[in-house]
């Protein structure tokens, strides 16, 4: 994976809806934006999309337009005079709505990834100009980050990301089993199977979505009225029918994300992504070992995979469940496995940072929770298992350069684990 520093940003080139862009959950695009010196906005005026190269180490982006070239410009400080700033950007691209400047002066932008405290981690970029960087977007409506490809992309429980088109306060995405028969207004479709609306950027589907199904999303405004109409649908198609040898089942570990705004949409914090072989991923945000072992044969079996590996138990365990009931339900994980003549690999529970999962999301670690860890981890270890833990055995708790929640881990985490599977993936081939 190549990361790029802003500091030396070259302009990406544009993607169409399609094109995997990255994203993770964010607050309103359009929080703590300001307009200055120019004309009032109007709704005709056209939206303009402006993207850059990601940083993988960057929380968020701050991006500002300004008039003219300034004949002394701080690349470490924002200006005090601006058309456009945003510091609330999650995502490494923007839609915004610029009206004509009144005399002519042509419209700069730069941008820099900042960090979880608000610093800049890198100087702004040099200036660009908005006219030769810019795409016009005649559609009012988010834009849709296209599905990924390559080893990870397939996601049994798909994460829907965009970026928000100005003026809007929240978002429904709307997911269908046919293409929609209304494409060009906001109202709901009648092939409509499931949607929802959120104030972030990007939302979770709540079921696994296996076949073909489409989805979109529209903005809402603070009135409740839609902002602009449906963004062009996104076709999803996941089919059990292809063929894959690998399954990987687990938490939100195994589905992706991190480093606080990451989401699985962006395959930089997905450790499938890094896999030497083609696997199916199966995790889902949030899961328990029990949860796993419920949904198993809905979610497992179609696949018909020959191996499978897993990853859970750190949802039970830091909140203070017995290891011995994690145990019991891997277990029965494995005797489900073994029934359908699935062989069963166990993965090793990653160290994690109670400090920092507390800062972030405001939630208490179970002080025995290492100990916990150690006992799943004794069991794991006597059977069919790969020790995914073992490039983090010097650390007492999970690293921040590496775990900035202290829970999932940042891309750098990602590659250890999928270096330590790579290495190991090979005393289990038939």
């Amino acid at each position: 994976m190549k990361h790029i520093l802003l500091s030396a940003l070259l302009l990406a080139a544009l993607p169409t809806a399609a094109m995997a862009e990255t994203d993770l959950g964010s607050v309103l695009m359009d929080n703590a934006i300001s307009y200055e010196n120019t004309g009032a906005q109007k709704a005709e005026d056209p939206l303009l999309l402006l993207s850059w190269p990601e940083n993988a180490e960057s929380v968020r982006y701050e991006v500002e337009i300004f008039k003219g070239l300034p004949e002394h410009l701080d690349r470490n400080a924002p200006l005090k005079e601006s058309v456009y700033h945003d510091r609330h950007i999650y995502m490494n691209r923007i839609l915004v709505r610029l009206p004509p400047v009144m005399d002519g002066t042509p419209l700069y932008w730069r941008v820099r990834p900042i960090n979880a405290d608000w610093e800049g981690l890198a100087p702004f970029s040099a200036p660009m100009e908005v006219r030769s960087t810019m795409r016009l977007i005649s559609r009012n409506a988010p834009y849709p980050k296209g599905g990924g490809r390559g080893n990870g992309a397939f996601l049994l429980y798909p994460v829907y990301s965009y970026t928000g088109n100005p003026g809007a306060s929240s978002y429904e995405v709307e997911v269908t089993k046919e293409y929609p028969e209304n494409i060009d207004d906001a109202r709901p479709s009648k092939y409509r199977v499931w949607s929802e609306v959120t104030t972030l950027s990007n939302v979770y589907d709540e079921q696994p979505r296996l076949g073909t199904y489409y989805w979109r999303v529209r903005g809402i405004g603070s009135d409740g009225e839609p902002v602009g109409v449906w963004s062009l649908p996104e076709k999803i198609r996941n089919q059990a029918a292809v063929h894959f040898d690998i399954g990987i089942f687990g938490d939100s570990i195994t589905q992706g994300g991190g480093h606080l705004y990451h989401s699985p949409s962006d395959l930089a914090y997905s450790y499938v992504s890094y896999l030497d072989f083609p696997a199916v991923n199966l995790g889902r945000s949030g899961d328990t070992t029990e949860m796993m072992e419920k949904r198993f044969d809905r979610d497992v079996l179609p696949f018909h995979v020959k191996q499978l590996l897993i990853m859970g138990g750190i949802n039970d365990l830091r909140m203070g469940a017995d290891p011995e009931k994690v145990i019991k339900h891997l277990k029965r994980i494995q005797e489900k496995c073994r029934a359908h003549g699935i062989t069963p690999i166990l993965m090793t529970i990653l160290p994690i940072n109670p400090e920092n999962i507390e800062k972030y999301y405001g939630e208490k670690t179970n002080e025995n929770w290492r100990e916990a860890v150690d006992t799943v981890n004794a069991f794991i270890r006597g059977e069919e298992h790969i020790d995914t833990a073992a490039p983090f055995a010097a650390f007492p708790v999970m690293p921040t350069e590496l775990a900035m929640d202290g829970l999932h881990g940042d891309w750098n985490a990602k590659q250890m684990i999928a270096g330590e599977i790579n290495r190991e993936m090979g005393r289990f081939s038939s």
